[in-house]
């Protein structure tokens, strides 16, 4: 939705409903790093609250149906248990002007911020359990590789249980090269510029919300659009929220599919102006 082709590095389990490969072209995503395992894909149920508090379900061992503060870095699920690595990054993908490691286990998001790191631009958005038990040492030098850290109130959370994310910002801005991010879905996102030191609240777009869901992960990829285009850091977080708006219109990717430039265009001058 940005003029941009991005690719996608990720495993494909089995059982992914028919017509998906389609859906994605017609994004004009590229799944050349999609690599086929023979174990089922992930499912999830996520059950969300008036008050925009979310509970994700997975799939755990039979009998173990325990609540946790936060997503184990094992549920059971064969396909968690599998690392993707930097060899599985397409040869061709080597000429991209930007990545973003989407959530990951911890040693295979810092192995490929280490393969990566060369890029110009590398965004990173972490698994609560990541946040929760990196040491202070190790989350430094995982985020000194980054352009931009993007993490949710939630990860942000496990990890600072007694701050407001307006002072856990605080504590991360030092640490990302250019910017740091919290995501705080209907609420928007504090962003931290670091060239300037300033703390904005980046609202979110006003709109009809079928599902939230993927709604994060939306603004992540609209945000590296925006680093990649020279937006700065305010337009790269005004295009995070205009993506995450028109993946929220509706279910699955059809949001994004129906959405327009000059409607993209609008939400993004609106997001721009609203910006504190």
């Amino acid at each position: 939705m940005w003029g941009l082709r991005p690719g996608v590095v990720a495993f494909r389990g089995t059982g992914v409903p028919d017509g998906w490969g389609e859906l994605l072209a017609a994004l004009e995503i590229d799944i050349e790093g999609m690599v086929p395992v023979g174990v089922p894909a992930s499912v999830s149920e996520f059950f969300y609250s008036r008050n925009g508090e979310r509970t994700q379900r997975v799939w755990s061992p039979q009998g173990s149906g325990i609540g946790v503060p936060y997503l184990p870095a094992d549920t059971g699920e064969p396909i968690r248990r599998l690392r993707l690595t930097p060899e599985h990054i397409p040869r061709r993908y080597s000429d991209v002007r930007g990545a973003h490691l989407g959530p990951i286990h911890g040693d295979a998001q810092r192995a490929m911020a280490d393969a990566l790191a060369g890029l110009g631009i590398l965004t990173l958005d972490p698994y609560p359990h990541v946040m929760a038990e990196l040491t202070e040492e190790n989350l430094r030098t995982l985020l000194a590789q980054l352009t931009a850290f993007l993490p949710s109130r939630e990860e942000v959370r496990v990890r600072f249980p007694d701050l407001a994310p307006e002072a856990a910002l605080d504590r991360l801005a030092p640490l990302a090269r250019v910017a740091t991010v919290v995501k705080l879905g209907g609420r928007g996102a504090l962003v931290h510029d670091r060239a300037t030191g300033r703390r904005h609240a980046v609202p979110a777009v006003p709109v009809h919300v079928k599902d939230p869901t993927g709604a994060g992960d939306a603004f992540c990829g609209g945000f590296l659009a925006g680093l990649v285009e020279g937006r700065g850091v305010l337009g790269a977080a005004a295009c995070g929220s205009v993506s995450a708006s028109f993946a929220i219109e509706d279910f699955s990717l059809d949001g994004l599919r129906r959405s327009k430039p000059k409607e993209r265009d609008r939400r993004a001058r609106w997001v721009l102006e609203h910006v504190k």
